[in-house]
């Protein structure tokens, strides 16, 4: 069936993820994603034009669902493509809060940096203050 295979293409988009350190997140390309979703969709609703193109494929559709009814079908492919909405959800949230820590690292690292830099200057502004007195003595 389609669905399965744009299933294994959407896990391998994932575990081909950028994977954020520290924890069990992983960064995807989040166009990739809901590209292949589409098409999941499409696969379900029967938009799927290769399926349109080959009718043995039909067949085969209709004899799994002598087995199971389509209804249970769908509901699992419905379930299948709201966890991949979920997990693209989860996987967005994880990457923005990663971000807004480096971000905040990043803010710190810069305060810091500039108080060092506003200090060498005052020190640099006394010495020369102190050789000015100097001088006029």
């Amino acid at each position: 069936m389609k669905v399965m295979g744009l299933l294994d293409t959407l896990e391998s988009v994932i575990l081909e993820g950028f994977k954020i350190p520290l924890t069990k997140k992983t960064m995807v390309n989040e166009e990739q994603v809901l590209k292949i979703i589409d098409k999941i969709r499409l696969v379900l609703q029967g938009g799927d034009e290769f399926a349109k193109e080959k009718p043995e494929k039909k067949v085969e559709v209709v004899s799994a669902t002598i087995e199971q009814p389509p209804e249970t079908e769908k509901g699992k492919a419905v379930e299948i493509v709201q966890q991949a909405y979920s997990l693209a959800k989860e996987i967005r949230e994880g990457a923005d809060k990663y971000a807004d820590e480096v971000l905040s690292n990043l803010e710190l690292s810069t305060t810091r940096i500039l108080r060092t830099v506003q200090a060498g200057r005052d020190r640099l502004i006394k010495t020369v203050q102190g050789k000015g007195d100097n001088a006029e003595s």
